[in-house]
């Protein structure tokens, strides 16, 4: 029955099966050529547009393209840079006295955060904005205010508002001390470079390129300044500047002394080297001769009422049975 059905029927069926294969193959032809075209586009564009790594490959020998205007995380490019533009705006009211005490603090402490004088102040504008919000919480209530209450908002907003410029000073601080503690070592590379033969500015390149510490990278900023053309004095000079180190603009203001007069750098450096050893065998004896008396608070607080409880433990039940 079937048989007869189809043989009945095989003029409309041949037609449609081959419509049907024919469709097939436009379709798939269709899908074909869009992905052909689609991988056109995208080879098109990966030899115009490409990651910044690829634009430097020089050495391939293929022609600079043009790097991708979108990079780096979706973080950074919406949350970061609106704290960003944040910063810039709260930034353009920054005092210029201010500004100018803030940029030479940041100068000193090796701008650290790649930080400048207004997104500080707008740093520390944000924190005492949020000392005052925390403050206004804890004293909502203006009915029933509190003295403790009052005393804690205002210590927040204190500490808000200080709390960058305490980081500012031990960042300045600590960068202060480990070029002191510096100073002497370059000192003495200083002496033996001298009495080896080289010049003042041939041991100030030497020394820069072996250290990898804060003097050493501010030794080499010297020899920078001085390579495009500043004159010696001025350099340092300006190194005593941009760190306020006390031995350090002493042993500038000797050195370019020594040149005006035309002393021998060998001379002048072994007896500066010799002092600042000396100066450092102080600064040492100075900070063992006050940790006695920087003990006394920990003693007094941990170790005095362990030893009062072992010695008279044993006699409180003693007075305790007395009376």
């Amino acid at each position: 029955m079937n048989l007869a059905f189809i043989q009945e029927n095989l003029v409309f069926i041949i037609p449609g099966a081959i419509g049907i294969v024919l469709g097939l193959g436009v379709a798939f032809y269709g899908l074909a050529a869009m992905m052909k075209r689609g991988n056109q586009i995208s080879n098109r564009l990966d030899t115009f547009v490409a990651p910044e790594t690829l634009t430097s490959d020089a050495e391939s020998g293929r022609p600079l393209i043009i790097p991708r205007e979108i990079s780096g995380s979706l973080l950074n490019r919406t949350v970061v840079n609106w704290f960003k533009s944040l910063l810039q705006f709260l930034g353009k009211y920054t005092p210029q006295k201010m500004a100018v005490e803030l940029e030479h603090k940041l100068l000193i402490a090796g701008n650290p955060g790649n930080l400048h004088a207004r997104e500080l102040y707008a740093i520390r504008t944000i924190l005492a904005i949020i000392g005052v919000v925390v403050a206004f919480i804890l004293n909502r209530d203006f009915s029933n205010l509190d003295l403790k209450s009052l005393a804690l908002g205002l210590v927040v907003i204190l500490v808000g508002w200080m709390l960058p410029e305490v980081w500012l000073n031990g960042k300045v601080r600590s960068r202060q001390d480990e070029i002191l503690r510096r100073l002497p070592d370059a000192l003495d590379m200083l002496s033996v470079c001298a009495s080896a033969g080289l010049g003042f500015d041939q041991s100030l390149q030497k020394i820069s390129d072996q250290w990898d510490t804060e003097l050493g990278r501010e030794l080499k900023r010297v020899t920078q300044e001085m390579e495009m053309g500043v004159p010696r004095s001025e350099a340092l000079r300006n190194l005593g500047e941009r760190l306020e180190v006390n031995d350090l603009s002493q042993f500038i203001a000797i050195i370019v002394q020594a040149e005006k007069v035309g002393m021998s750098y060998a001379d002048v450096l072994h007896s500066q080297a010799l002092q600042m050893r000396v100066q450092r065998q102080y600064r040492a004896r100075e900070i063992a001769n006050k940790l006695p008396g920087k003990m006394i608070l920990p003693i007094a607080t941990m170790i005095f009422p362990a030893i009062l409880a072992v010695i008279l433990g044993p006699a409180v039940p003693t007075l305790l049975n007395a009376f």
